[in-house]
């Protein structure tokens, strides 16, 4: 910095002085400031909530009048040191994030993935939902993906950025007459981003069904390439679904997929097509030094593998390949899951709320080297 000097020599130092003094200020707000914020900006009139990492650039991106969707995560590349994204997003445009045509970094609830028909019948009441998969003949991922939630909570401090968001369900969706409190609450570490999901029958008598998933498309580089791994403290079973209707069939076969390190394959253009669910045989055990379940995404190409953790109420998991064919980019969808598809008929996983009763579960993601995963140092974290 450079200043006038002038004949007496000091007419300069009340502007250095001021200067200075503002630096000083400045520096001294600058480390005062907290490391993780949460921000407020938009995207066209879609109004978005960013967790920020002040000091590495770490970010995730929350869309509450989009049904709470998680549009971005963009986390620290060990391998490059890099921020990059690791889930798949609309690219900031609008139009594509209101249609939202493949449910990326949708919450899927009070049901994830098929209602066959989008007909159930409970307490001895049937039920009709809204067709929203009519080539299929399906009611799909819930009734959440398209809601306004209500901001409920936000905080930054040096340890995480959080923000809570809030949804009550009043009785009057078609096919879902139960008053459901839903809260979200997003986490972002210093390593890791974390949702925690409650679910509270609000009704003082009647019991209600619920069961709930997750939608992320994890970015890869050549899906073709890219290896997913189980974890490997259980084993697995693949559920056998109608191929015309992708509801299962009620029965299932032990499986080895996803188990051996071997890549989707295909091409990159056209890898392997999935469409798969599969089921943890049991829920994991702490004598197996596993109190939840760590999937894990390899990308040879990048050297970098995605952790997807989710806790033992998520014992099903969900595998698709198709955003290649049908959106042209790259990503493995593995998507937690707390019951099977179609649990409001066959049951399997399908959690009962009494009157009053909370569920509540949660998962996350973290990024490393291949071989390394973190998330469990967060595990049950605000």
């Amino acid at each position: 910095m450079l200043v006038q000097r002038s004949n007496s020599g000091l007419a300069g130092l009340p502007a250095l002085i001021t200067t200075v003094t503002a630096l000083l200020l400045s520096t001294a707000l600058i480390c005062d400031a907290a490391r993780f914020s949460v921000l407020h900006s938009m995207i066209g009139d879609i109004p978005v909530i960013q967790l920020y990492d002040n000091l590495l650039g770490q970010s995730a991106e929350v869309l509450p009048t989009q049904g709470g969707r998680v549009e971005s995560i963009k986390l620290k590349s060990p391998v490059t040191h890099q921020v990059r994204d690791i889930i798949l997003t609309h690219g900031g445009n609008a139009s594509a994030i209101k249609e939202n045509a493949i449910f990326k970094g949708a919450l899927l609830l009070p049901f994830a993935n098929r209602i066959a028909n989008g007909q159930y019948t409970f307490q001895g009441k049937p039920y009709q939902l809204h067709l929203n998969e009519p080539e299929r003949h399906n009611a799909i991922h819930g009734l959440l993906y398209d809601k306004e939630l209500e901001v409920a909570y936000m905080h930054g401090d040096d340890q995480n950025a959080i923000a809570t968001l809030v949804y009550r369900f009043n009785g009057s969706a078609a096919g879902y007459p139960f008053p459901l409190e839903v809260d979200v609450t997003y986490v972002l570490h210093s390593d890791a981003f974390i949702v925690s999901i409650g679910a509270t029958n609000q009704d003082s008598t009647r019991p209600l069904p619920f069961y709930m998933g997750w939608h992320p498309y994890i970015k890869v580089a050549d899906t073709s390439k890219a290896i997913l791994q189980f974890d490997g403290c259980t084993n697995y079973s693949l559920v056998d679904v109608d191929k015309t209707t992708l509801i299962p069939t009620g029965t299932t076969e032990a499986t080895k997929l996803f188990t051996n390190l071997q890549p989707i394959g295909g091409t990159h253009t056209a890898p392997t097509y999935i469409d798969d669910g599969f089921a943890a045989l049991t829920p994991p055990a702490p004598d197996r030094n596993c109190t939840a379940l760590t999937h894990t995404v390899y990308d040879p190409v990048t050297k970098e593998a995605v952790f997807l953790f989710q806790e033992a109420q998520f014992r099903f998991s969900q595998v698709f390949t198709g955003s290649a064919s049908i959106t042209g980019e790259q990503a493995i969808a593995v998507e937690p899951m707390s019951a099977e598809t179609d649990a409001y008929n066959n049951h399997i996983g399908l959690s009962i709320l009494n009157a009053g009763q909370r569920w509540q579960g949660s998962f996350g993601i973290s990024l490393g080297p291949a071989g390394v995963s973190r998330l469990h140092n967060h595990h049950g974290q605000n």
